[in-house]
């Protein structure tokens, strides 16, 4: 077997990530650097925001413009975008570190300008340079126009979910779910709950900030991004924001001033305090932040613009929908209980009965059937399949899922209830749906109707917020699904399942391996979904999915300390091919990196151990077939004493 090679691991200094700004320009005087939306064949969109009133100069260059193209801002002034509470202002309390908040002058509270432009009359698939010019700041980057649909060009996507920004996550370690396995070899994770134990090594800042790091690295064309992009909180309703920016489009990293992005609302978007109906005026404020920072295509409510649209980019069209709610007025329309929906759960036609109730003021759209959002969504779905386009989906909650919020079981903020679109993804011959919530990097794969074609959905992970494990690991199930599996309700008894279309997980098929305090390989890390587009030139495409992550290199003391990172990928490559209508999974030869299964750089015999100790499971399912048997072994045995360092 000839072995492809898997493009080197990429280790970063742990400086890096605490350094110098990212720019070599001065950008005082932007609150956000432009950042890219809605790529069109003829142009693009930049949108930035100031603390003062003053317009700034956009300018364009590149091919087929005689002279630069230049245009000049026109600044609104955007109150939703104020601070709120006090409390955001100050730095005591659960902020035991200098202000984050934004001020104009001593005293002063900044507000936000905000600048938008679209620029047209451009080439297709064309890489122009731009400079923003704002008071004394300047700031250059490039954006690229969207390809026509019968482009040939390979395209690259990366997928991302549950980055929950928050000031807070500078010091707070999250969870790490200790229900991964480990490999035949490995001294087991160290007892105890601080970091590197039941903690994880990185505060949400530094993972996220290192994921966005490696994502770049990648040079997508676009990034997909499946909700709770802030964290839901009491005391930072508009710092969340500003530290997304300084993530995104700021001091940290400027991911989305070089790149386009599309991004479905979450439920930590729209969360501001309270419970139930006492959120409702905290909710109204948060969705209209949502859309004072994005502007979406429009869809067929105006009300809710920019929370469920179409976004077309070559061959491909993505559509994005809202799944934060389903309003108590509208639950009526869903159908009876059955087939998509837990039989044993009749009620269960929301997302949210944590805290959204009677929501009164007409801006989310419901999501069952017959509402608005799902006329709208058969349209475009429609649409999309007679011109021709591959079809992707996203929107936040995961109807499917081994985590916390997979059913109702386990959670009241469960995506059970979106599993009445999953007859919709086949019927369409959907290539992807793209999700979050329950933050364990996750592929499914449901046939429902068992016609053959099936639809892989991805719970993408936490892009910088917890890290959590499923709730029916062996030996640590939790108890809420023991309860049900005994409950006289559950007509499926002990055979009851969160997930019957589970293939993988990061936290049950990438076993770890220690060395004492060490980790040197496997579990679940901050990461990311990619996933390359390419014609054929037969009619047909091939989509290449690969889950990667962030391996934090660490020492090995007490102390867990970090010295690097290393971008790995995870062991659950899927290829689709065929037709627009018709991609279904085939067969790739593996890169030598999927082969070493314990990621040291080299095949032998640690790798068939691995594989061994896995047998019948996911854990060294190496031809991406959802179980590792002779298939894979023979792949191993295939590339034995390969070298897998570049």
């Amino acid at each position: 077997m000839s072995l492809r090679r898997s493009l080197p691991l990429i280790a970063v200094s742990i400086a890096a990530c605490f350094g110098a700004a990212a720019f070599a320009q001065s950008t005082a005087d932007f609150r956000v650097l432009p950042y890219q939306m809605n790529p069109a064949l003829d142009g693009m969109q930049l949108t930035w925001f100031t603390v003062s009133g003053t317009p700034g100069t956009l300018t364009v260059t590149g091919p087929g413009l005689k002279s630069p193209v230049v245009l000049t801002s026109t600044p609104e002034l955007d109150p939703v975008l104020d601070y709120q509470i006090s409390a955001e202002l100050t730095a005591t309390g659960a902020f035991p570190f200098s202000t984050t908040a934004i001020f104009e002058s001593p005293g002063v509270p900044a507000r936000n300008w905000r600048h938008r432009i679209n620029v047209t009359g451009l080439q297709a698939d064309t890489e122009y340079s731009y400079t923003v010019t704002q008071g004394a700041s300047g700031y250059s980057n490039t954006f690229r126009t969207a390809p026509t649909a019968s482009s040939s060009r390979a395209l690259r996507f990366v997928a991302i979910s549950d980055s929950e920004t928050l000031v807070l996550g500078r010091t707070r370690f999250r969870e790490w779910a200790r229900t991964t396995p480990q490999t035949p070899g490995s001294s087991g994770r160290p007892a105890g709950t601080g970091r590197g134990r039941d903690q994880y090594f990185l505060t949400e800042t530094a993972g996220y900030q290192e994921n966005i790091r490696n994502i770049k690295s990648r040079n997508a064309d676009m990034l997909i991004f499946a909700g709770d992009l802030i964290e839901g909180t009491s005391n930072e309703c508009q710092r969340r924001w500003d530290e997304f920016w300084r993530h995104n489009a700021g001091e940290y990293n400027d991911l989305f001033s070089g790149m386009p992005f599309v991004a479905a609302i979450g439920n930590n978007c729209i969360y501001n305090g309270g419970t139930n109906g006492s959120a409702n005026p905290l909710v109204q404020y948060a969705r209209k932040q949502w859309s004072s920072y994005f502007d979406f295509p429009a869809n067929n409510d105006p009300a809710a613009k920019d929370l469920y649209y179409r976004t077309d980019y070559g061959p491909i069209s993505i559509i994005t929908l809202c799944s934060v709610g389903a309003l108590a007025a509208n639950d009526n329309v869903s159908p009876p209980q059955g087939q998509y929906l837990n039989a044993n759960f009749p009620d269960n036609r929301d997302t949210n009965r944590a805290w959204l109730l009677n929501y009164p003021y007409g801006d989310l759209p419901d999501f069952n059937i017959g509402t608005a959002q799902w006329n709208w969504a058969v349209q475009e779905l429609a649409a999309a399949r007679a011109a021709g386009q591959i079809i992707l989906v996203q929107w936040h909650h995961t109807p499917f899922s081994r985590g916390i919020h997979g059913t109702s079981v386990t959670s009241t903020q469960s995506g059970e209830a979106m599993r009445i679109y999953a007859p919709l993804m086949e019927q369409y011959r959907v290539a992807g749906v793209f999700t979050g919530h329950s933050e364990v990097a996750e592929m499914s794969y449901f046939d429902l109707d068992n016609d053959g074609y099936g639809v892989h959905l991805w719970d993408v992970g936490a892009a910088g917020d917890g890290l959590r494990g499923v709730e029916d690991a062996a030996g640590a199930t939790a108890a809420a699904i023991t309860a049900w599996r005994a409950n006289p309700l559950n007509t499926e008894g002990a055979a009851w399942t969160p997930n019957p279309h589970h293939r993988w997980c990061a936290d049950q098929s990438e076993p770890e391996t220690w060395n004492g305090n060490q980790l040197l390989g496997g579990g679940k890390h901050y990461g990311f979904l990619e996933f390359d587009v390419e014609r054929l030139g037969n009619g047909e495409f091939r989509i290449t999915y690969q889950n990667w992550h962030t391996f934090p290199l660490n020492s090995g003391g007490a102390d867990y300390t970090v010295t690097g990172y290393e971008l790995r990928p995870y062991n659950n490559r899927v290829v689709l091919q065929g037709p627009a209508n018709n991609l279904r999974p085939v067969t790739i030869e593996p890169t030598c990196a999927q082969i070493d299964l314990n990621q040291d750089a080299r095949v032998d015999a640690a790798d068939i151990a691995v594989l061994l100790g896995g047998w019948g499971t996911a854990a060294g399912d190496i031809n991406g077939d959802g179980t590792t048997n002779g298939d894979d072994l023979g792949y191993l045995l295939d590339g034995f004493g390969s070298d897998c360092r570049g």
